[in-house]
């Protein structure tokens, strides 16, 4: 018999969103020899103009080189992204959307946890909608088969506004 997962409410993602891509760096990949290394700081430097060749000679002038290896001394190095497009799109998505901090969301689920309807998806929802009128709950609850009574959605809007400080 397998476990569920719990749940997480929005703070929670946020908190583990923001630890994770802040670990997350962009780095070079050696192509050689598989070893991997900061992308250097870019600096600018001026240009100075290539001095003429009174030779008649048919050298190959070779352009600005990249980075080199750290472990090879190659210079066949790719970039390996790291943070991707759509990691930081769900990180803004999330910071917009949490309204609370997470002290606050286990305050509120402790709190509505103990209602014989709600169990810990309904409590994590509960914590992340932060309803305030009775038929914001209803609506939490919409697709289940039964109804909550008066009673029950009198303490959830109860618990979360006394969480919230309103």
């Amino acid at each position: 018999m397998s476990e569920e997962p719990q749940p997480l409410t929005l703070s929670e993602v946020k908190i583990l969103f923001s630890e994770e891509l802040s670990r997350r760096e962009n780095r070079l990949r050696c192509i050689e020899c598989g070893h991997f290394q900061p992308v250097p700081e870019v600096e600018e430097t001026p240009e100075t103009p290539a001095p003429e060749s009174t030779d008649d000679s048919e050298e190959e002038v070779e352009g600005p080189k990249g980075p080199t290896c750290d472990s090879c001394g190659s210079d066949r190095l790719m970039l390996n992204e790291q943070i991707k497009y759509e990691h930081n799109l769900a990180l803004d998505h999330v910071q917009k959307v949490s309204t609370v901090n997470l002290e606050t969301s286990k305050a509120i689920m402790e709190g509505v946890q103990d209602l014989e309807h709600v169990n810990a998806y309904y409590a994590t929802k509960i914590a992340d909608i932060l309803p305030q009128s009775p038929d914001e709950v209803r609506a939490l609850f919409s697709r289940e088969r039964f109804t909550l009574g008066n009673d029950e959605i009198a303490q959830i809007i109860t618990a979360v506004k006394d969480n919230l400080g309103d």
